[in-house]
């Protein structure tokens, strides 16, 4: 199956903006401004101004930062993946054609795939990220080629903290 792709910036601020509020991080500032938040609605000698801006001011600058960020990031219309670029999905192989260059990647390189606002992405054991545009892809070829992707990536776990990089 061939598909040749590009990604439009709606799609690469939209995945770009799911990243990085599912980092952990996030979580853990959203965490600890509703906790604080908690302190101070059920314990009121607990100075609610202090408490308040400490736990809502990191929240905050986190998500607004990342936010402004992206939107400027999504601005620079030479990002690779704002290219053309050709995927040849093949029985052993993934094949990733661009003008910057070709790429033939394992399948078995593949740790993962998911659909998301209007973007396939099949992460790397790398780290790395491929984004495929659901445009791309015909209405009749959808079913084939969701069912090749569970076919030939098999799930990897995501890497822990204190684990080796891969090679």
């Amino acid at each position: 199956m061939i598909i040749e792709s590009t990604i439009s910036q709606r799609e690469f601020t939209r995945h770009a903006l799911s990243r990085y509020f599912r980092r952990p991080i996030f979580y853990v500032f959203a965490f600890v401004a509703a906790i604080l938040t908690a302190f101070v609605i059920y314990d009121s000698s607990i100075p609610q101004v202090p408490a308040l801006l400490g736990g809502w001011i990191p929240f905050l600058v986190y998500a607004i930062t990342g936010f402004v960020l992206i939107q400027r990031q999504s601005r620079n219309r030479d990002l690779p993946m704002y290219q053309p670029t050709r995927y040849e999905l093949g029985r052993e192989t993934l094949i990733v054609s661009a003008r910057s260059g070709r790429s033939e990647i394992p399948w078995s390189k593949v740790r993962a795939w998911r659909k998301f606002g209007g973007v396939y992405e099949l992460q790397l054991i790398n780290g790395q990220v491929l984004l495929i545009s659901a445009r791309a892809i015909g209405p009749r070829q959808v079913g084939a080629f969701e069912r090749m992707l569970r076919n030939r990536i098999e799930p990897k776990p995501e890497p822990g903290v204190f684990d080796e990089p891969a090679a």
